[in-house]
């Protein structure tokens, strides 16, 4: 309804879903919401409770400036509202990656419980159309226009492009002005119904389907760039490093980069890739400046559709120097014809400290992918190619739902969307130790567990956060509401 009024386009994209929720990424909410903070308490509430005011104010001063922890709850600085979210990438229990609806990479959850809100202006897909060996539309597909990487063509018009949420898949389809081509981004997580392994990855997939509209061939490349880290702090830290790799197995072969991300506590290891198949050339650029003009990389990719694909590793970034890299799909598709470039982010952060630094945990997938650290190519293989697999499993299990008449739109829409906070509510799922004894699992209750050692080995340990602003795990309030949700 009112959220697509602003669409101008005609298309209408490549196997979008009915049902969910759908805006024109020219829309702009009227109504501005402000979080709940110290400043909305009144007067008269303040005076009667002036002594817990001061308690907490000791408190926060002590825990966010003397210990520099974050509050779990902050009510001095709360988290400000944005209407920016969509769907998170990524499986139950390893982390999230959100993006906005308009497409951009905006909310980090990759340290178990804390959330970085910030939109990495980078972490981009650019398109590149070539006709008759000449480069004829290049264009970042993001409607912002920032200060940084003024070399390339931003500023893409919102009225031609909606975006489409049925978690745990999004789509994002662009009519391409003037060109007769559409492209249609849809983003797969793994979250599907009685699998326990394939639903703990941390990893998301990117099928950019092209239309070509026209009566000649068109070549189309569509570049994924990615900033090395969350556009936090420590992004500028140091000691990060990019490289290039492959892998080749079972006759699938997928190329990409990893950025290796390097801070002294839970360091991680970032891969964007593509797979390579008949017909499909993948290219890459292993470092680049992503607060520069970007003018390099851009026209790399204008000369000839294809990046330059430099061998080795990166040298590792100085002290306040941030590093980027960029990987690129490229095919030839037919006049009126169609075809489909497949992309993918994973993310490996295998071992987890919380903030007192006691004991590390590993996470579910560390059980098949192993806890050494160097398992971003092969989650990267594995998304790419099983993918489809994950969409089948989560089309059978949201099928009788979104075809049953009896049921309104607006349902179908929240049921599914709703979600989301399995992966994104700060959830993490551990692994407990085969030689772990009940006495391990902490706390007065740990005798009371040892029957549950063998239920907890075989399917770990499992942990949701009561909200994002209020950082408590597993609180027995939130338990109680969400009963019948969890029995179920």
């Amino acid at each position: 309804g009112s959220l697509m009024r602003r669409y101008e386009g005609a298309a209408q994209g490549r196997g979008v879903a009915a049902d969910g929720w759908r805006v024109c990424l020219a829309h702009s909410f009227e109504e501005l919401r402000q979080p709940y903070g110290a400043g909305d308490v009144p007067l008269r509430d303040v005076l009667r409770h002036i002594g817990l005011a001061l308690r907490y104010f000791r408190w926060w001063i002590k825990k966010t400036r003397i210990e520099k922890k974050s509050a779990f709850i902050d009510l001095l600085c709360a988290v400000p509202l944005q209407q920016i979210y969509g769907c998170p990438l990524g499986g139950i229990g390893g982390g999230t990656i959100t993006r906005g609806w308009r497409g951009e990479f905006c909310r980090w959850q990759l340290n178990p419980g804390l959330y970085h809100y910030e939109t990495v202006i980078a972490n981009q897909f650019t398109v590149c159309l070539r006709c008759k060996e000449q480069t004829i539309y290049q264009q970042v597909l993001s409607v912002e226009r920032p200060s940084s990487l003024q070399g390339w063509n931003w500023g893409y018009c919102g009225h031609y492009a909606f975006y489409h949420a049925l978690y745990p898949r999004a789509w994002l389809v662009y009519e391409l002005p003037g060109q007769k081509v559409v492209l249609t981004c849809r983003q797969v997580s793994p979250v599907i119904p009685h699998d326990y392994k394939d639903s703990s990855l941390p990893v998301g997939v990117f099928v950019w389907e092209v239309e070509n509209g026209r009566d000649e061939d068109v070549e189309v490349s569509i570049m994924f760039s990615l900033q090395n880290g969350t556009g936090a702090k420590e992004d500028r830290s140091g000691g990060h490093w990019n490289e290039p790799f492959t892998l080749q197995k079972d006759g699938e072969r997928v190329a990409g980069v990893l950025l290796h991300h390097c801070p002294p506590v839970n360091p991680f290891t970032l891969a964007i890739s593509a797979r390579e198949k008949a017909g499909t050339g993948v290219t890459h650029v292993t470092a680049f400046n992503p607060t520069g003009l970007g003018r390099e990389v851009w026209q790399d990719l204008l000369q000839d559709g294809r990046l330059d694909s430099p061998s080795g590793k990166s040298r590792p970034t100085e002290k306040g120097e941030v590093t980027a890299a960029a990987v690129c799909a490229s095919c030839r598709v037919p006049a009126q014809g169609h075809k489909t470039l497949e992309l993918a982010l994973a993310w490996d952060m295998p071992c987890v400290h919380f903030g007192s630094k006691e004991k590390l945990h590993l996470r579910r997938y560390t059980r098949f992918f192993g806890s050494e650290g160097n398992a971003a190519p092969a989650l990267s293989h594995y998304a790419l190619t099983h993918y489809e697999e994950w969409e089948r499993k989560i089309e059978a299990w949201q099928n009788p739902i979104l075809e049953n008449s009896q049921l309104p739109s607006w349902y179908k829409s929240a049921l599914f969307n709703e979600l989301y906070f399995l992966t994104d509510g700060g959830t993490i799922w551990m692994e407990v130790p085969p030689d772990c004894c009940a006495e391990d699992l902490q706390g007065p209750a740990g005798a009371g567990l040892s029957h549950l050692l063998p239920v907890l080995r075989e399917y770990g340990r499992f942990a949701y956060l009561e909200g994002q602003e209020y950082r408590m795990y597993n609180t027995y309030d939130v338990h109680f509401y969400a009963s019948f949700a969890l029995i179920m």
